[in-house]
């Protein structure tokens, strides 16, 4: 069987299981009635601040959770981790790690742990006794890789769940399975050439069972697309995301982001069907060297603000040469349309990773001179 009879046979088995589980979900159930619902919480502040709007745009190691095939798009060696201060003395952390394999395609690894003060326990006969803890946590394995037909990209999670609460614990396992495609490619409208359109079955699974209560895990069915454009020499990305969960209604994303001269990160957007709060968020990044720091806020009426704050870096010789790449690119562009202290300023960055670059220097050099009175 050649590569595009086995692609065409892994596209044609993902649309009979997004039929099929799209079908269940127009049978959803009541809020409340699935089981390990802290799946559901958003993970990375760049996500977060863009309303959760993810599944067509991203691509860091955060896809592992908003669609694993954004796990492509990754040209090097990436680490992430993320507070989340959540409500009422709830925390969650999140770490991931992610390699891009050169022929393999990208293999990733992520945990994500919440936990809470411990609460006051009761008896079935309202009596107060010990207090007691309970904790969740998700452990994921993730594989994508770029599919050889029409710039389509796949990818894969397997979950390990498990909830405690006291004593008692409860496991299970589950998948997801995402997509990415070239849509502005497909469609072939000018000025639509970066819009891509992305899907994602999220916790496809078995159920999770404390004493004789069982529950399903929270299946979502998301699709989006989202486009990236070059606004006044400055990448600006927009998204829209759309929700089909097995308990609850359909809902909706949209999110958008800015980047000034790859430095500063600008970010808000909007999340409909919340029950507290407007939906709207706000966010931000900054960039220095290999590290990326990046913070969200979202407010949910009464329960007050919630917030995220997380770190990521890029390490390897891949990372380091394709910051160079991308910086003397933009430099250059800068310099070839007389923005010399933008070209200086990517030149620089140059210098911060390499300071016997020989091609920035003489880069630094030209256009410093083009300054002179």
């Amino acid at each position: 069987m050649n590569r595009l009879k086995v692609v065409k046979t892994i596209l044609i088995t993902l649309i009979f299981l997004l039929a099929s589980q799209f079908i269940n979900l127009t049978y959803a159930s009541d809020p409340g009635t699935t089981g390990a619902n802290f799946l559901k919480i958003g993970v990375g502040p760049r996500a977060v601040g863009m309303g959760e709007a993810q599944v067509a745009i991203c691509n860091d190691v955060t896809s592992v959770f908003w669609n694993p095939a954004g796990l492509v798009r990754i040209d090097s060696q990436e680490a992430s981790f993320m507070y989340n201060l959540w409500f009422e003395s709830i925390s969650s952390q999140y770490f991931g790690y992610t390699y891009p394999h050169p022929t393999l395609g990208t293999f990733a690894g992520s945990i994500n742990y919440l936990s809470m003060d411990k609460i006051q326990g009761y008896t079935a006969s309202d009596v107060k006794t010990e207090k007691v803890g309970a904790s969740d946590f998700l452990g994921v394995l993730s594989y994508a890789r770029k599919l050889p037909y029409y710039g389509i990209y796949g990818g894969i999670n397997l979950k390990f769940i498990q909830q405690k609460l006291e004593k008692e614990s409860s496991s299970a396992f589950g998948i997801d399975i995402g997509v990415i495609g070239g849509l502005g490619r497909w469609l072939k409208v000018k000025g639509l050439e970066e819009l891509t359109i992305g899907l994602n079955l999220q916790n496809l699974g078995s159920k999770v069972k404390f004493q004789k209560e069982k529950g399903s895990l929270p299946l979502n069915f998301k699709f989006g697309v989202g486009i990236r454009k070059e606004i006044f020499g400055d990448p600006l990305t927009i998204a829209i995301d759309g929700n089909l969960p097995n308990d609850n209604d359909f809902y909706g994303s949209f999110g958008i982001e800015y980047w000034v001269r790859d430095l500063i990160a600008l970010r808000v957007g909007y999340k409909s069907g919340q029950d507290l709060g407007n939906g709207i968020s706000f966010g931000g990044g900054i960039k220095v060297n290999v590290f990326q720091i990046d913070y969200a806020l979202v407010h949910f009426g009464e329960l007050g603000y919630t917030h995220r704050i997380g770190i990521v870096t890029r390490f390897g010789k891949e990372a380091k040469a394709v910051m160079i790449k991308r910086a003397f690119k933009r430099g250059m562009e800068y310099y070839n349309e007389g923005k010399y202290p933008e070209a200086i300023l990517e030149f620089n960055k140059i210098l911060g990773l390499d300071p016997e670059n020989e091609r920035a220097l003489e880069m630094m050099k030209r256009a410093n001179e083009k300054l002179r009175p």
